[in-house]
């Protein structure tokens, strides 16, 4: 009880701070259907789901957005594609998997592997998950898109630099039928790339993430979840504000709004025999600096659950008796 508590006092404290400290700035890829796959957001959350599942997302940012830089073939939108894949050991004690993200920003483009590991362990009727995630991101600056004011300009260089760092990731989360809160850390080892200029600084900032989660049934068929994610790097914050309905368990609505940035709608719905196929849809309309930026944002998920192994209970005969 007493354990419970100390929680629930966290999540107070973490949403009072993030509505009486509002910043801005974030380097990591946004998602907005981080309900469905939130193990991008913290990979002790695959815990909570009991089933093997793999995850496809894609992202489209700012539909149509014209940018001072060519992009050759893709757009000018930024664009990001994800592939999970969550797995877990027939007790269900342990969690592993990994996370591939491509994210497409024009100029500079990266690619992060991370794989994880998980460990769930019971406290009365509710559970604490933590995990570890290792991670190796790749990223590339095309020098020859950018364009520069002054052709003299050290950084005008032309041509496309790679640089590939390690990284490392933590979680924790609890959780029960109702509740859930969940703390990770992210770029723990703030890498930095250069891209072999000296005086040029790409620093990964260490991030904070809080996310937290109630469900409250309305009826036998319905239940709404209010969630709250926060992220920050301790020198600025974005937090989302979000809701969930689920309809007999196959059909998903909600909504959600991310601090001066959109306003976010979500539908989704559950496929083939025991729902093993879900196919969601986010649309971001931006409610801020709409003259920089293009006003939507797209967002489609494809989640397929695989079988999960099931431990076979010993069969007792007498003859084992003598």
């Amino acid at each position: 009880m007493k354990k419970n508590l100390l929680l629930k006092k966290i999540f107070i404290t973490t949403l009072f701070f993030s509505v009486f400290n509002p910043i801005y700035a974030q380097q990591d890829p946004y998602f907005s259907t981080y309900l469905i796959n939130p193990s991008i957001v913290n990979t002790s959350l695959s815990s909570v789901n009991t089933n093997n599942n793999v995850v496809l997302i894609y992202r489209n940012q700012w539909l149509n957005y014209s940018s001072t830089w060519e992009m050759g073939t893709n757009g000018n939108s930024p664009n990001t594609q994800i592939l999970s894949l969550n797995m877990k050991s027939r007790d269900k004690v342990y969690s592993f998997g990994l996370n591939l993200i491509s994210d497409d920003l024009g100029p500079k483009s990266s690619f992060n592997f991370s794989p994880y590991f998980g460990l769930k362990k019971k406290i009365g009727n509710s559970f604490i998950s933590f995990s570890l995630s290792p991670s190796f991101k790749s990223t590339t600056l095309d020098f020859g898109s950018l364009i520069f004011v002054d052709s003299s300009d050290p950084f005008n260089v032309g041509g496309k630099e790679t640089q590939s760092k390690p990284d490392v990731a933590f979680g924790i989360s609890y959780f029960s039928d109702k509740l859930l809160l969940s703390v990770g850390l992210k770029n723990i080892s703030q890498p930095s790339f250069n891209f072999g200029l000296k005086d040029l600084v790409n620093k990964e900032f260490t991030n904070l993430t809080f996310l937290g989660k109630y469900t409250i049934s309305v009826d036998r068929d319905l239940f709404v979840e209010p969630y709250l994610l926060l992220r920050t790097d301790l020198i600025s914050y974005t937090f989302d504000v979000s809701a969930l309905a689920t309809y007999k368990e196959k059909f998903n609505f909600g909504t959600s709004y991310r601090y001066e940035e959109a306003v976010v709608m979500f539908l989704g719905y559950k496929f083939l025999k025991k729902n093993k196929l879900f196919v969601g849809y986010a649309f971001d309309y931006v409610t801020n600096n709409v003259s920089a930026k293009s006003a939507t944002s797209h967002e489609i998920v494809f989640r397929y659950d695989l079988p999960t192994p099931q431990l076979k209970k010993p069969i007792r005969t007498p003859r084992f008796i003598y």
